[in-house]
């Protein structure tokens, strides 16, 4: 039941041609994970410490791409393990609380139209994010199934925080993108919320 609408079916040939490069030079799934996480700090260190909006920009999208990367190497070189899928989504919490706390520096005396703290709307978009990784895990705990539902899923977070900084770094407009971002994140935690509750329900009614 996962959407449709995934960034990562559009990516698939690349990343999988990146995985087999990698994969021949000897990067193993884990090695992958681990410089996926790298370049998250590398976008904090572009953003708080140079204040680039280009360059944090090109990081998140090196962090979405090496997301894929590490699964693309399990699976072609046949080395899928339970240990590497929880040290996957851990790091996958943390590179996301490492971009989000960029954020957090970057916008941290700014206000939106006069009224809106810009600390505050991170805050909560960062909470929203984790909680729409956290809906599908707890559901996968109890069904079997992908409740991959709703638009803003990790790789969808991660894209549009690539193209509306990279944006951003030349028209301006940063606050403005990331309270959408916030919006988005809200609507689709609560999408997916909705849509495991009533799954659940139905579950529940066929036994």
């Amino acid at each position: 039941m996962a959407s449709k609408f995934r960034l990562r079916r559009i990516f698939r040939p690349f990343i999988e041609l990146l995985a087999r490069g990698l994969g021949k030079i000897g990067v193993n799934p884990n090695l992958a994970t681990i410089i996926m996480l790298c370049f998250s700090i590398l976008s904090f260190f572009a953003l708080v410490f140079f204040f680039n909006l280009f360059f944090f920009s090109i990081f998140v999208f090196l962090v979405g791409i090496f997301d894929g990367v590490d699964g693309a190497i399990a699976r072609i070189k046949n080395r899928a393990t339970t240990f590497g899928g929880f040290f996957d989504s851990v790091m996958d919490r943390t590179s996301e609380f490492v971009i989000f706390f960029a954020l957090l520096f970057y916008c941290w005396n700014s206000i939106l139209w006069g009224f809106f703290d810009m600390k505050i709307i991170i805050i909560i978009s960062f909470l929203s994010s984790i909680m729409i990784s956290y809906l599908r895990a707890r559901a996968e705990t109890f069904y079997k199934g992908d409740f991959d539902c709703g638009l803003m899923a990790r790789s969808e977070r991660l894209f549009y925080l690539f193209i509306t900084m990279l944006i951003a770094n030349f028209y301006g407009f940063v606050n403005e993108f990331l309270f959408l971002f916030m919006i988005l994140v809200i609507a689709t935690a609560y999408f997916r919320y909705i849509k495991i509750k009533k799954l659940i329900r139905n579950f529940e009614k066929g036994n």
